[in-house]
């Protein structure tokens, strides 16, 4: 995977930047899904079947898969039969903090009349702010944007997913 490859090449200091962006992440999302599951977002969501699900398949974006990569893992195998290719039999494939953008921050109209106004308040503020992290991925990235990891493989058109605008300024070594 091309993907891990770069990552694995990466200098430490690197690697650094993106953990402390991923921990940021990582507690945004445990923040939003305790109110998901305040509102009894579990129970409604396994009654839904994965209606909500398939609007939003395919968007596993840079920092998720970077946070399989940092824990020397990789994602479960995608099953694009399904409504999501990420659900499984007892629901999402993936854990808490490493589900896509689009998976923690949807809350459907059922969710949000069960949250006070306080709570719906705090989960929108929350999103605003994850928001912001992964968009700074979009900001250090070549791949970071905020469409799925297939369109930015295609739009990057075989440029590296972690080249930065330092490194891509860089001057190209001629191969010997």
């Amino acid at each position: 995977m091309q993907l891990q490859q770069e990552y694995l090449a990466l200098p430490q200091a690197e690697k650094g930047w993106i953990s402390l962006r991923l921990q940021e992440l990582e507690r945004l999302q445990q923040a939003l899904d305790s109110l998901f599951r305040k509102a009894g977002g579990e129970t409604a969501c396994a009654g839904c079947e994965g209606a909500c699900c398939a609007k939003g398949h395919n968007h596993m974006l840079l920092p998720n898969l970077l946070a399989y990569l940092q824990q020397g893992q990789l994602p479960p195998t995608a099953d694009f039969s399904q409504t999501c290719p990420w659900l499984g039999a007892k629901g999402c494939l993936h854990g808490v903090v490493l589900r896509p953008y689009n998976c923690v921050t949807f809350l459907c109209a059922t969710l949000e009349e069960r949250l006070s106004s306080e709570d719906v308040e705090e989960f929108y503020r929350l999103d605003r702010e994850l928001r912001l992290c992964y968009l700074s991925f979009t900001e250090h990235y070549a791949g970071g944007g905020m469409s799925g990891l297939l369109i930015q493989a295609e739009r990057l058109a075989g440029r590296p997913f972690l080249e930065t605008p330092s490194r891509s300024r860089q001057p190209q070594q001629e191969p010997i």
